[in-house]
């Protein structure tokens, strides 16, 4: 059990990142081996504000729905210099928003878009014109309009935030081989983490039943349901963030193996692919002009998908295994050339 100090400053750290009510704080006490009951924690917020607070916080609580207060340490508004730099920042950083939430989220987006125009137009910086012209997105390998994405992400968003479980009633798709059998049954799933990735939002979390990590595109989730069960956001963030981290991408691996990946790009190739960021284990050396890249990750079908990105200019050196799937994938195309073959949707990393 912490100490009174500990446990306060626990509920700071919280707070400061973290918009909470009563109940969702006490959770989290738990969680950090603090337990106490909603007296105390009245108590406690009394004396967060009295010891923890800096001069430039403050700790407001805001009543929403019927009586339900949440609490928030916030900084208090001081003047900041507007820089040109923070300026030509929110505008690159619009530039990057993708069209689903543009077309979707029209009108929150117009109002953000409003707030920062008339800030900008109090300062003496320059700005773009007002149809942002000199800015260009080209939205390549972005999900646009998705009626299921509008449904169900501020549901998720709200989920992820109070640490509670959805209960999924139907899945439709296959975009990370977690749902490879396309129909399912009732899935308990705890949402911890929203991903973007490769123009389209997921949400990455545990499945109840199987303790598997899972990962949906947003669109997936056709029906879903907010449950009243919450979960242990550090314990399955934990256990997220290792999976992810032997993951190329975020589609399933093949197999638990952390597999010495080595592959030889030609020069111009290689000086191209070396300059992004693919995985946290990735090293290019330069040798006999080309460049080798290796990483230690597992093996899954966006692996060999962006292997074939690079069509000739590319060429596997090891493990045995991945060059097995390379073939196997290989075989596959040129067996779709022949008109005799029916065309239907094959997955070779579906678990058997």
């Amino acid at each position: 059990m912490l100490k009174q100090t500990e446990r306060l400053k626990v509920i700071y750290d919280f707070l400061k990142h973290t918009a909470a009510d009563a109940s969702t704080i006490l959770e989290h006490l738990k969680q950090k081996e603090a337990e106490i009951s909603l007296r105390q924690l009245q108590r406690d917020l009394v004396e967060v504000e009295k010891v923890f607070l800096q001069p430039n916080e403050q700790l407001v609580a805001t009543v929403v729905g019927y009586r339900k207060k949440i609490w928030k340490i916030s900084a208090v508004d001081g003047k900041k210099e507007l820089t040109q730099e923070s300026i030509n920042l929110l505008y690159l950083s619009l530039l990057t928003s993708p069209n689903l939430l543009k077309e979707q989220k029209k009108l929150h987006f117009d109002l953000f878009q409003e707030v920062l125009e008339t800030t900008l137009q109090q300062s003496n910086k320059a700005i773009l014109n007002e149809d942002k012209q000199q800015l260009i997105n080209t939205h390549f390998y972005e999900i646009t309009k998705d009626v299921i994405f509008n449904q169900n992400i501020d549901d998720i968003i709200w989920a992820i935030i109070h640490k509670k479980h959805i209960q999924i009633t139907e899945l439709i798709d296959d975009y990370t081989v977690d749902n490879y059998v396309f129909k399912t049954d009732k899935i308990d799933f705890a949402p911890v983490f929203i991903v973007y990735h490769r123009g389209t939002f997921l949400v990455s979390g545990v499945e109840n039943h199987q303790k598997e990590v899972v990962i949906y595109e947003i669109g997936q989730l056709k029906k879903i349901q907010i449950l009243d069960k919450g979960y242990n956001y550090e314990v399955l963030s934990k256990k997220i963030k290792i999976e992810m981290a032997n993951r190329f991408g975020i589609t399933k691996n093949i197999n638990n193996e952390v597999y010495n990946i080595k592959i030889e790009f030609t020069s111009v190739t290689g000086a191209l692919v070396s300059k992004y960021f693919w995985h946290h284990s990735q090293h290019f050396e330069k040798k006999n002009g080309n460049q080798i890249m290796t990483m230690r990750c597992g093996i899954n079908r966006e692996l060999l998908g962006w292997i074939f990105q690079w069509m000739y200019n590319i060429r596997i050196i090891e493990p045995t295994v991945l060059l097995e799937y390379y073939d196997k994938t290989l075989d596959e195309m040129l067996a779709n050339r022949k008109k005799t073959k029916a065309l239907v949707y094959r997955n070779i990393f579906e678990p058997k």
